[in-house]
């Protein structure tokens, strides 16, 4: 082989390494709801939750260094207070009840508990439209076809900064994933990204209630509410 023709080789081997690597940590796209799998005759239908682990409170973004972040926490320490003591979790209980209801619509659906944690499930080596674990077994082990989760990661406020310096003012947020799994497959049947944030209106920085980033977090409640009607 030439010189030419071993750098083109080189050069086409790493090419086909970073395409290949990049398909491998592309992301999850949407996944429009496959009522048709919903339709099939005493289909058995299991419904998860996972709440968050946090309270509600200011989730910083940006401040990458150790004593960029101290001072960013120390710009959001009144507002965390805030968010910390007066927003419970009864409005997270509302999507998850509005996500049981959707799918009700739908089929008969069953709150379950997990024999395990997902995150010890197995790793599943599938492509995109495929989750990453391996749902399989809880057919067995559960006897249902389909399992719907809702996973609610953060809820409160979001506020991004360039290091230490605030980017814009804290917005009220709710992020997570709703996602449904085909059991016999583990292809996905539904799948969407929760990230939800609302800007809030005039002067947020007013405590001790801080009305402004409050009102902004149930806004960010009521549009998630309205994006999951519209996707189940």
């Amino acid at each position: 082989m030439t010189l030419f023709g071993q750098k083109f080789k080189h050069v086409l081997v790493i090419g086909l390494s970073l395409f290949l690597a990049a398909c491998a940590s592309a992301p999850q796209q949407t996944v429009a709801l496959n009522s048709n799998i919903l339709a099939k005759s005493d289909i058995k239908i299991g419904f998860v939750y996972i709440a968050p682990e946090e309270n509600a409170t200011t989730h910083i973004y940006g401040a990458g260094c150790l004593l960029c972040y101290g001072v960013a926490s120390s710009l959001t320490s009144k507002l965390d207070t805030h968010l910390e003591a007066n927003i419970s979790t009864d409005e997270l209980d509302n999507i998850k009840n509005l996500v049981i209801a959707q799918y009700a619509e739908k089929a008969p659906i069953t709150e379950v508990t997990l024999p395990m944690p997902i995150d010890k499930l197995k790793k599943f080596k599938g492509e995109l439209g495929y989750a990453s674990k391996d749902f399989s077994v809880l057919k067995q082990t559960m006897g249902l076809d389909v399992l719907v989760v809702l996973q609610l990661y953060r809820h409160g406020a979001y506020r991004s900064f360039s290091s230490y310096v605030p980017n814009g003012d804290p917005q009220g947020y709710v992020a997570g994933t709703l996602f449904a799994i085909d059991l016999d497959t583990n292809a996905y049947v539904q799948y969407l990204e929760i990230d939800e944030k609302v800007q809030p209106a005039g002067e947020w920085d007013e405590p001790v209630a801080f009305p402004s980033v409050t009102t902004a977090y149930y806004q960010a409640i009521e549009n998630v509410k309205a994006k999951l009607k519209e996707a189940i």
